[in-house]
């Protein structure tokens, strides 16, 4: 494993094959969800769980959407609040809207900019069966336009709900929204790398599309590395599944770096200030 390490010329690759982990490179770790799922065992769904993870996997910080935020119209959000406000630096969130549950919206969005640590919102419009451009999400959309806020949706290709046309539409419309590909429209990807490559404010999101046979490579020689993110669905994925995919794609350490660790900085340098202050920040 060591041999192969070196013959692939990563610096980065050679480190974690020989070490176990990636010490001179903070992950951050763009796409989580936290708490139980029904139907389904996690055994790592629980946050202090996660963050003993985070600790050995050397995770610097994590933006997340509870399962619980998803699905439950009762507890909405109130799981991600609790979690950001007892780690501060190392959980960030996004404010998850289930567009069949708007009650609490107006008293929300009021308290949105008082909330220290969410980065902006959440859709999952397959899950929720509404349509990524309806009209529920309108107020959404304007709210964090003016913010300069980042938009993390689940995309599919050839979905009804949440195809990347539905993005690019948006993207086009919205351009003060960075938006974020969930899975990066798995079936249709080659669109979605190409409207990454073209629309300034359009991010590939690497969660579950990581499994596909060079995908990583694609990524980065058609958008390039710095329109690529890495995000994992953990706990459904350890993180360094998603990193082995990136270690041994092909491309060249400075384009790891980035998928890795600087694209995130660099959009969300507020909430990197703690990043920058870590031991070996791999800056």
């Amino acid at each position: 494993m060591k041999t192969y390490a070196m013959a692939n010329k990563s610096q980065l690759a050679q480190e974690f094959m020989e070490t176990g982990k990636l010490s001179s490179l903070p992950i951050i770790d763009m796409h989580t969800h936290m708490g139980p799922f029904y139907g389904t065992h996690l055994p790592e769904a629980e946050l202090e769980t996660m963050l003993q993870t985070m600790d050995r996997e050397n995770i610097a910080w994590i933006i997340s959407a509870p399962h619980s935020a998803l699905f439950d119209p009762i507890g909405g959000n109130s799981e991600i609040l609790e979690a950001m406000k007892r780690y501060p630096d190392r959980i960030y969130g996004y404010y998850v809207v289930n567009p069949h549950y708007d009650h609490d919206w107006e008293r929300d969005l009021e308290a949105y900019d008082g909330v220290s640590g969410y980065v902006g919102f959440k859709f999952l419009p397959d899950y929720h069966k509404y349509p990524l451009d309806g009209e529920k999400y309108r107020k959404f959309y304007e709210f964090a336009n003016d913010r300069g806020l980042l938009l993390l949706s689940h995309t599919w290709g050839h979905s009804p709900y949440n195809p990347p046309q539905m993005v690019e539409k948006l993207a086009k419309t919205y351009k003060n929204i960075t938006f974020l590909l969930g899975h990066s429209a798995p079936g249709e990807c080659d669109y979605a790398i190409e409207i990454a490559r073209v629309l300034p404010n359009v991010y590939l999101e690497l969660c579950d599309t990581h499994r596909l046979s060079g995908m990583v490579k694609k990524m980065v020689e058609r958008a390039s590395s710095e329109k690529v993110l890495f995000g994992t669905d953990f706990p459904w994925y350890d993180p360094h599944y998603c990193l082995g995919s990136i270690l041994f794609s092909g491309i060249g350490d400075s384009d790891m770096r980035n998928i890795i660790h600087h694209n995130a900085m660099r959009l969300l340098p507020d909430k990197a200030k703690s990043t920058r202050g870590r031991k070996n920040s791999g800056a």
